[in-house]
């Protein structure tokens, strides 16, 4: 599997890819005193359909791997170990100025409530808006819950197949290579002016994979890339479709000739 690494301090150098395992505390370790440390997998195995509160002193530990910065994710950090990825709902802007992509933090989950939306889990505060499972953590509340340690990594984005994917992925950062946005949106932006917008990636097999981009995000209004090659982000979730949503417009490396797609047998 190919390792894409993006630098996130000038104080870090990159001494080669290394692989996921080794990016990421292990579940089992020390932490604070009655606490006990779980993996994302096992607090997202936690929910039960509907708002989900959690009463027992769990811990979830990884590194920050999308934010608000680029107005992708509002109010949203995502939060990632070894088995994977979770949205973290935290209230107000400029989250990525406290939780930097690549830092390494630990969420102490009692007292916050796992919810869904469209078959996409999340943690956040308790909801009283009976459409929402979950609500957004205050802001001054969130550091009683949110540790941030020190130092910053480089991350890596885990390289995936459009015809392969499963739930497991939901929520990590991943990546697709020698892909292409199809024909019939070339010359299109990333969205529409005044509405969330899906967009679609293929593959030279001919599967598909939405892309999906939100109004507020700083690169709504540029034109999709033209050719084909590399693209990554958060794997979202949503109505039994999965979906890409890409951190920021730099992260499609898409300069090679397009490809002919192949059409699959009636």
């Amino acid at each position: 599997m190919m390792c894409r690494i993006w630098l996130i301090s000038v104080l870090l150098s990159l001494s080669g890819c290394i692989a996921r395992s080794e990016m990421y505390p292990s579940e089992g370790e020390e932490t604070s005193p009655g606490m006990r440390r779980v993996s994302v997998r096992y607090l997202k195995s936690l929910y039960t359909g509907y708002a989900t509160p959690l009463g027992e002193a769990l811990e979830i530990r990884g590194w920050v791997t999308a934010n608000d910065r680029y107005g992708t994710f509002p109010r949203t950090i995502w939060v990632e170990d070894d088995t994977g990825g979770i949205a973290l709902k935290i209230a107000g802007e400029e989250l990525f100025v406290d939780y930097p992509v690549g830092a390494e933090v630990s969420v102490q989950c009692r007292g916050l409530v796992l919810g869904g939306y469209g078959g996409e889990v999340s943690l956040g505060a308790a909801s009283y808006e009976s459409g929402y499972q979950n609500a957004y953590i205050d802001r001054m509340e969130a550091a009683a819950y949110v540790q941030v340690h020190e130092g910053l990594r480089e991350l890596y984005a885990s390289e995936l197949q459009i015809g392969a994917l499963t739930p497991v992925w939901i929520g990590a950062y991943v990546a697709f290579e020698r892909v292409q946005f199809i024909d019939e949106e070339m010359g299109a932006t990333w969205c529409d002016p005044q509405t969330d917008t899906d967009r679609h990636l293929v593959n030279p097999r001919g599967d598909t994979l939405i892309v999906r981009t939100g109004r507020q995000a700083d690169f709504a209004d540029r034109i999709l890339p033209a050719g084909s090659g590399y693209i990554e982000g958060i794997l979202g979730y949503f109505n039994s479709r999965y979906q890409l949503r890409v951190i920021t417009h730099t992260r499609a490396m898409m300069d090679s000739p397009r490809f002919r797609v192949q059409i699959p047998d009636p």
